[in-house]
């Protein structure tokens, strides 16, 4: 499934977006520990050890120009400025907006489908419909590219 970032910020409520404009976010790394439960036991983990970093929470993606929530519940954390319970609570709206059925679009595998995606304005979640078993007939082969991308701005 992928929801759309730059819909998401544009539907945003307008005193919500007064909140967060020209504000950063911090991001984990350990948002995925969730994924399993013995994470830090993982040899592709790469790194143990949590690292931070912060990005604004609105970014202008840099070939469109076009605004984008810049945000998500696994990686972010806490917006810098705020008290935790504020920024949990501007978070959960933000993260609540995100995952509304209208913004996003779901994918559904097909023998030789391919998805490709920009994850400056679309986020994805993997639902586990894919795996053996599940009577697609076929198995599933993902291969993940990343480039080096720009600064968040």
């Amino acid at each position: 499934m992928f929801a759309n970032m730059e819909l998401a910020w544009e539907t945003l409520d307008e005193n919500l977006k007064e909140k967060i404009k020209n504000k950063k976010a911090i991001h984990s790394s350990l948002g995925g520990a969730f994924f399993t439960d013995n994470y830090e036991a993982m040899e592709s983990n790469g790194n143990h050890a949590e690292y931070t970093n912060e990005h604004p929470i609105v970014r202008t993606h840099p070939e469109t120009e076009k605004k984008i929530l810049f945000v998500n519940w696994t990686y972010t954390k806490k917006i810098i400025g705020l008290e935790k319970k504020e920024s949990d609570e501007i978070l959960e709206k933000i993260f609540e907006h995100q995952a509304r059925l209208d913004l996003t679009c779901r994918f559904r595998w097909t023998e030789n489908a391919v998805a490709i995606w920009d994850n400056r304005s679309v986020q994805h979640y993997a639902i586990s419909d894919f795996f053996p078993g599940r009577g697609l007939g076929y198995e599933r082969i993902m291969d993940r590219i990343a480039i080096e991308g720009d600064r968040p701005n």
